[in-house]
């Protein structure tokens, strides 16, 4: 297994336990008090905090096929880094106009960070994935045709 393809495992799964880690807060500890420390902003009721972890954690859950082997779950590779891209860009976008707190800032920052960290490891790891010599190409022709 290459250096690349170590490191995209490690980061997907670091990805996994932040967002598990963020669940298992909201769940089973205290939801208000995870807003007030990330600096979230107040609200009255944090229902959609439970079901934002609850889908959070399912959602953590397609990523560990592609963390095991991004070749055989290249579309799970791929949507695990535009689950990561998507959320970040709409954090610092819902900061910049005014409609969310300043706090998101981390958020969309740590998502950005996996996220691109993610990117740049799966297109290398993509990259280096074995491309057929002519001489195999042409057997596996030959074969087919036979």
């Amino acid at each position: 297994m290459s250096r690349s393809r170590t490191w995209f495992k490690y980061v997907v799964w670091f990805g996994i336990v932040l967002n598990w880690a963020f669940a298992v807060f909201v769940l089973f500890v205290n939801p208000a008090r995870l807003l007030e420390s990330l600096g979230l902003g107040p609200v009255n009721n944090t229902i959609w905090m439970v079901n934002y972890s609850v889908l959070l954690a399912i959602l953590s859950c397609f990523y560990i096929p592609a963390a095991a082997d991004p070749f055989r779950y290249r579309v799970n590779a791929w949507l695990l880094i535009v689950g990561r891209l998507i959320p970040a860009s709409t954090f610092f976008v819902g900061v910049a106009m005014g409609f969310m707190p300043r706090g998101f800032l981390g958020l969309g920052t740590g998502d950005g960070v996996v996220g691109i960290i993610e990117l740049v490891l799966l297109t290398r790891i993509l990259g280096e994935q074995a491309v057929p010599s002519s001489a195999t190409a042409e057997r596996s022709a030959d074969a087919a045709f036979a």
